[in-house]
């Protein structure tokens, strides 16, 4: 591996902290120590209440947890990339609920309405399903402001990266070997709450190994995007 491509992985792993992929802490109270609701806060816009037309099913996993999310989406873009139908489940985020664990996102903010969680459910199925079939100009589309600028400043720091768009980062740091992963991560991925509070918001989803994640969220004028790199388990 060249110096260059350490230089920037380890600068990524600061910036994966930093947006919250680290592992929730401990506790359930409203102290002031970090938890996975702490994260994420980077790259959320000034609104959480913006609707997307990518959004454009029926009922989802609304404020009173009923109804069965169809996201979808007939936008695919300058990528060529096609989005995909999903089914979400919904339900609202008490059903992720853990005894005696750290409920922080759980417990965020309030439960979106039906036409936010669509819309969230649908940036994120496009951001999970670009990803795995290497698509990553759609998935970087997919991805916050904050992110990509994050890569490219990195990657233009870096030395001896010839690569230094969105795109060919996402393709030069992920291993081949995860392709598979990352296609049962994408087809697993079940949407069961949108949780908001002012300008921040988390996905709550089920991924491969019935695995629950977080994965905070950004409204960007009205788009929905994903603020990280990868969900935060949170069981």
């Amino acid at each position: 591996m060249r110096q260059g491509s350490k230089t920037l992985i380890a600068a990524l792993a600061v910036l994966l902290v930093t947006l919250g992929l680290t592992a929730c802490g401990g506790g359930d109270d409203d102290s002031g120590s970090t938890t996975a609701a702490d994260a994420g806060s980077q790259g959320q816009s000034e609104s959480a209440d913006g609707k997307s037309d990518k959004g454009n099913s029926g009922s989802g996993g609304g404020q009173d947890g009923s109804g069965d999310g169809d996201s979808r989406s007939g936008d695919s873009g300058s990528s060529g990339f096609t989005p995909k139908q999903h089914n979400d489940s919904g339900g609202g985020s008490q059903q992720f609920r853990q005894k005696g664990g750290d409920n922080s996102v759980q417990d965020f903010g309030e439960e979106a309405g039906a036409e936010e969680f669509d819309a969230a459910a649908v940036a994120l199925h496009n951001f999970l399903d670009a990803r795995a079939e290497g698509n990553w100009a759609a998935a970087c589309d997919y991805m916050s402001n904050s992110i990509v600028e994050s890569f490219e400043k990195l990657a233009v720091q870096a030395k001896q990266i010839d690569e230094t768009s969105c795109a060919g980062i996402l393709e030069n740091l992920t291993n081949p070997a995860a392709k598979k992963s990352m296609k049962a991560e994408a087809a697993k991925a079940d949407v069961g709450s949108l949780r908001v509070e002012g300008d921040r918001s988390f996905v709550i989803y089920t991924g491969t190994g019935n695995t629950i994640l977080a994965m905070p969220m950004a409204d960007e004028d009205g788009d929905w995007k994903v603020a990280s790199l990868a969900g935060t388990p949170l069981n």
